[in-house]
């Protein structure tokens, strides 16, 4: 899942991150990356690389453009329908306008509400955030829980995991990589589609397709590459045959 910040005060940005972190660490909301910027075409550009309903954050003054949230929101609203958009503002009263412009806000939170007031708006908003994304994950997910971290991915999408530092992963799609706590061994025993072909490396053997004994690598679907140690090389040929 992920999350986007529309902000231009940079003291407000990192105040709005800070907080939606603490509220995803309390209630263990999985995210895959929180963008903040001040730029739309950011946001623009990331929105094919969400694999679930993101939820958008957004300041309407920006840079003295008085309504640059609605239209910032117009312009997600081409690509993504079904985001949830949350204003974030100073100017509630721009509140009973927001539907001329037809983008089916969630809420409005005014910045100058208390800060228990404004963390209680927040954490109801992400709650259902969470919500509605579980409601419509497919079946097929490659969750992962660990003592660190949760996460959902469509398992159709994983290319690999690797390590990546002591306790630390990569899970590698063809349009992303996220970064997350937790060991090679327990990606193997949580699902039997992953093939070993390295110490440091874990496929997804729905993407393979052959293997390179000179390069002692096996290539996938993608044409991405991963290394096969040599102890491993008849499990990844078993695997190519479908054994």
């Amino acid at each position: 899942m992920s999350i986007f910040i529309f902000e231009d005060d940079v003291f407000q940005a990192q105040h709005l991150k800070n907080l939606v972190e603490e509220i995803c660490e309390k209630h263990q909301i999985p995210f895959d990356f929180i963008e903040v910027t001040r730029k739309e075409e950011r946001i623009i550009e990331k929105i094919p690389l969400t694999t679930y309903i993101p939820i958008y954050l957004l300041d309407i003054e920006i840079k003295s453009e008085e309504y640059k949230g609605f239209q910032v929101a117009q312009e997600i609203r081409k690509y993504d329908p079904s985001g949830l958009i949350v204003f974030v503002t100073t100017h509630s009263e721009f509140a009973p306008i927001s539907y001329q412009y037809m983008v089916s806000a969630l809420t409005f939170i005014d910045k100058s509400l208390p800060y228990h007031e404004r963390y209680e708006l927040f954490e109801k908003c992400l709650l259902r955030y969470d919500e509605r994304n579980r409601a419509d994950s497919p079946a097929d997910d490659f969750i992962v829980n660990t003592e660190y971290t949760s996460l959902r991915i469509p398992f159709h999408s994983i290319e690999y995991i690797q390590t990546d530092g002591p306790h630390r992963l990569a899970l590698v799609t063809e349009e992303r990589v996220i970064y997350f706590y937790g060991t090679l061994k327990e990606m193997e025993m949580a699902d039997g589609r992953f093939l070993r072909c390295h110490q440091s490396f874990l496929v997804n053997k729905e993407k393979l397709s052959f293997y390179e004994p000179k390069q002692r690598a096996v290539f996938l679907k993608s044409g991405a590459s991963v290394p096969v140690s040599r102890r491993l090389v008849s499990k990844v040929r078993q695997a190519l045959k479908g054994e």
